[in-house]
């Protein structure tokens, strides 16, 4: 693969749940990695889209709802096959920036990626997951978990982007 893509996720935050969308895995042959897991609502920036345009594209395609986009949180780079394996990045290298967002309408369904057919989509479904479920979940990235955890502590307002590489 010779090109970097760039994503959008977002964290959305109400009543004390998460927005969570369980997702196939990216490499269903890797026995190394679950045959599906819990991720954010988001994906790839279109040529000639904003970061805000290609979120708020992507919450509704996803998740049905609407959102205003808040503060960066953090910075996610991925390479697969992983670095210090035989040619990284080769399948996948993204960086994906996340978002604190805000619900602001809609209604939740389990939404649909266009670019796909009906018997190849990626989407299984989409909840609100309640914090205190969180370790009931198998979540990628493998960072996600801890940093919504930490972050519901400290809030998202003021929160500092972070930078994550590809074994987090």
């Amino acid at each position: 693969m010779s090109k970097v893509t760039l994503r959008v996720s977002a964290i959305c935050v109400q009543d004390d749940r998460v927005l969570l969308i369980e997702h196939k895995s990216f490499a269903p042959e890797d026995p190394s990695l679950p045959g599906r897991y819990w991720i954010l609502p988001g994906g790839g920036v279109e040529h000639g889209e904003t970061l805000d345009e290609a979120l708020m594209r992507e919450m509704k395609e996803e998740t049905g709802l609407d959102c205003s986009i808040g503060p960066l949180l953090f910075i996610k780079e991925l390479l697969y096959p992983f670095p210090g394996s035989l040619d990284p990045g080769s399948r996948h290298h993204s960086v994906s920036l996340g978002f604190y967002c805000e619900v602001t309408g809609g209604e939740l369904i389990t939404g649909r990626d266009p670019e796909y057919s009906d018997d190849q989509q990626m989407i299984i479904q989409v909840r609100w997951i309640p914090f205190r479920d969180l370790h009931e979940f198998e979540l990628y990235p493998p960072f996600l978990r801890q940093y919504l955890l930490t972050r519901r502590e400290n809030g998202y307002a003021d929160a500092v982007p972070e930078l994550f590489d590809s074994m987090q």
